[in-house]
């Protein structure tokens, strides 16, 4: 069985945006304006059993079958993408599951799991980096969507440049929030396309025991870089 070696390389960048007040606001005030974003990244290995879930890590070894899967929440409404980017340098939106999704089936206080349901995404044989790149922004990210819908609808030979051009303007986020002041607090931490095939029989298991906890005024984002080897 062939194995991947996995190295996530986590880049966390936040950016508080405040209007000047008139007054000091107390510590209550301050934290009601907080969003708050749970966030879990799990594995289950195909030799387990049974089969045991675990908090995606730092130079972790998986294999070919071994499954992933992620779960968000969000207390007040935010905008939060989920966006995969494959050895090939193919891109797809993983969450919301359609950009309609805000308009129509979006909540607080709901737990969303990527893949839906009880299914994993599972490791198949293709080699090389998958990028993940979590967005999340009190208000919608256009520019974004737009270009997404731009890529899913575009030729097959003009797919490369504007994959290209999406993945720059998200780098492009990340590196200028990284540079601003303050980075986001983490409050709780408990101890998908090409690469990725959808498991079937997935065991149902509930991930939200590996939840970490989030607090962020106006932006986050987190990058989780999986070489296979």
């Amino acid at each position: 069985m062939k194995v991947f070696r996995i190295i996530i390389c986590l880049a966390i960048s936040v950016l508080f945006l405040s209007g000047a007040l008139a007054g000091a606001a107390s510590p209550s005030e301050t934290d009601r304006k907080d969003l708050k974003l749970r966030l879990a990244f799990c594995a289950i290995r195909g030799i387990s059993n049974p089969p045991k879930v675990e908090p995606v890590t730092k130079n972790m070894t998986l294999a070919s079958g071994d499954k992933l899967k992620v779960l968000l929440e969000f207390s007040r409404k935010c905008f939060v993408y989920l966006i995969h980017e494959n050895a090939q340098g193919e891109v797809a939106l993983l969450f919301p599951y359609s950009i309609k999704q805000f308009d129509t089936d979006y909540q607080t206080s709901r737990k969303y799991t990527v893949p839906k349901g009880e299914a994993w995404f599972q490791l198949d044989t293709s080699t090389g980096l998958e990028t993940f790149y979590l967005l999340a922004s009190d208000q919608r990210l256009l520019d974004v969507e737009y270009m997404y819908q731009q890529y899913a609808s575009a030729k097959p030979p003009e797919k490369a440049e504007l994959a290209g051009r999406m993945v720059s303007e998200i780098r492009g986020m990340g590196e200028k929030y990284f540079a601003s002041a303050e980075k986001g607090q983490i409050l709780v931490r408990n101890d998908l396309s090409r690469g990725f095939e959808r498991a079937t029989g997935a065991d149902l298991t509930d991930i939200s025991g590996f939840t970490r906890e989030i607090a962020f005024k106006s932006f986050f984002t987190e990058t989780f870089v999986v070489e296979h080897r």
